[in-house]
């Protein structure tokens, strides 16, 4: 019970840390504005996606939960019955930058931390593994198969895909005192992102994203897979975070 309440406070932090960095930055952006109220109202269309249409580079960051579902040696796991997403509990954390060539196709890059443990409620055996990974993506604007390449809305979904590199690193714990080598591997890794514009550079995005490993000789409670396995491995990540424009338009 303490360690729910503990997670549970945790978790509300950060929501709050994240509410109040949009409050601030949109804030900001008002204060910075040279324009008159009048004026901003009486902005076209046209002009606000000129302006959008020259926003290129963005950079993101975000959190959330990720958890790695196959494979497990037996009597290790994480998940527990009934619970979507591993219970929310945040072990997910990323940061990228992305470019759009038009509104139509970009490329994105990040990095991304993500932490695997056993569940005290749980009669796993106890874990804990920590993967690095970094990624390049394709991105693909969804709305310009329904919308005129030129209409930018505030709402987009944007589908991605593309390669990641990763290394999975076990941590010292009650079944491994010392600190093993890591497992380098590789592989693909598609999604799909809605993001709402909230100010004129400022985002905030959903992300669901599936990862497919190959290569992964170790399993996600860090001992060494077995040989059916074939050395391939499966995670996927959900995360909550903002865009930033940076360009001056």
């Amino acid at each position: 019970m303490v360690l729910t309440d503990i997670n549970f406070m945790k978790n509300n932090k950060l929501i709050f840390l994240l509410f109040f960095v949009i409050n601030s930055v949109f804030s900001q952006e008002k204060l910075n504005t040279k324009f008159p109220v009048d004026s901003i109202k009486t902005t076209n269309d046209s002009s606000m996606n000129k302006a959008n249409n020259k926003n290129k580079w963005s950079i993101q960051v975000g959190a959330g939960v990720s958890n790695g579902t196959s494979p497990y040696t037996e009597k290790y796991f994480t998940s527990t019955n009934n619970e979507l997403f591993n219970g929310f509990i945040l072990n997910c954390y990323t940061v990228g930058a992305s470019y759009k060539f038009s509104q139509i196709i970009g490329i994105k890059m990040d990095v991304a931390f993500d932490r695997f443990t056993n569940k005290a409620e749980t009669k796993s055996n106890p874990f804990e593994v920590a993967q690095y990974r970094s990624s390049v993506q394709a991105v693909f604007n969804f709305n310009s198969f329904i919308k005129s390449a030129n209409d930018v809305s505030r709402f987009n979904v944007l589908l991605h895909g593309g390669i990641h590199l990763a290394i999975l690193q076990p941590i010292t714990s009650n079944y491994n005192k010392k600190y093993r080598t890591g497992d380098n591997y590789g592989g693909i890794v598609f999604g799909i992102s809605p993001i709402l514009r909230i100010s004129r550079k400022t985002s905030i995005f959903v992300d669901i994203s599936s990862f497919n490993n190959y290569g992964q000789n170790l399993t996600w409670n860090g001992k060494s897979s077995a040989a059916s396995n074939n050395s391939a491995g499966h995670m996927y990540s959900g995360t909550l975070g903002l865009s930033f424009a940076l360009n001056n338009n």
